[in-house]
């Protein structure tokens, strides 16, 4: 049966952080001023896209929930065992890999977003090349945050590669066609439901998305 599986707060959060990941990745290593600034607008921009997935992993719709895909190590466990075989069981939402999976990339992201923010490209001259924090520490700690910033970004790629290799590999072994399910918000799955109750759901984001942007603002600007 065709079911409702992912909201449209969710789906449009994840081709919003896969375009802006790839600005902040194209605009990395240039001595433009005007490519910086897109550079750090694209960071602010996963900022808040981060601050949104967490408000909407406890307020979105049911397949949207951490509760829904951050599964327990035996369930982890299980799942991986079938996969070894190549018969994978089904999952509405994430599989129980791919939430963990999100999990990390998350957090990843936090990182780097952490370290762009007091990061400065030159320690000497900490008002050039600087995230907006950089003047809250040492030009010295604010030079190692670049350094750390470039390598989690490094680990985010690998994790991305990893990502898009799991999503083909379920596509292959399930025939669940995920990336089409991303787009649309459908799934074709054997099992039935109850309804999601998304009714609410376009009030809730319009909150989810107001207390982003205030709280990307605040940091930001500090």
């Amino acid at each position: 049966m065709r079911l409702f599986v992912w909201d449209f707060p969710t789906r449009a959060f994840h081709w919003s952080l896969v375009t802006l990941v790839a600005i902040a990745w194209a605009t990395a290593e240039t001595d433009s001023d005007f490519w910086f600034q897109i550079h750090l607008a694209a960071g602010y921009g996963v900022l808040g896209l981060l601050v949104f997935r967490i408000i909407w992993g406890f307020a979105g719709s049911r397949h949207a929930l951490f509760a829904d895909f951050v599964r327990p190590w035996q369930v982890v466990r299980d799942y991986t065992k079938r996969l070894m075989t190549l018969r994978p069981p089904h999952s509405v939402g994430h599989n129980p890999l791919g939430g963990w999976m999100v999990i990390l990339l998350l957090a990843v992201l936090a990182g780097v977003v952490a370290t762009g923010l007091f990061g400065a490209e030159n320690s000497a001259r900490i008002e050039e090349d600087a995230g907006p924090l950089a003047y809250l520490v040492s030009a010295a700690t604010a030079s190692e945050m670049i350094e750390i910033h470039e390598a989690l970004f490094n680990v985010l790629l690998v994790l991305v590669g990893i990502h898009i290799a799991g999503v083909i590999t379920d596509i292959v072994l399930t025939r669940d066609n995920l990336i089409r399910a991303m787009i649309t918000g459908y799934k074709n799955v054997a099992v039935a439901e109850p309804a999601a109750g998304a009714g609410s759901v376009p009030y809730r984001a319009a909150v989810a998305v107001a207390v982003a942007a205030a709280l990307t603002w605040f940091i930001v600007t500090l």
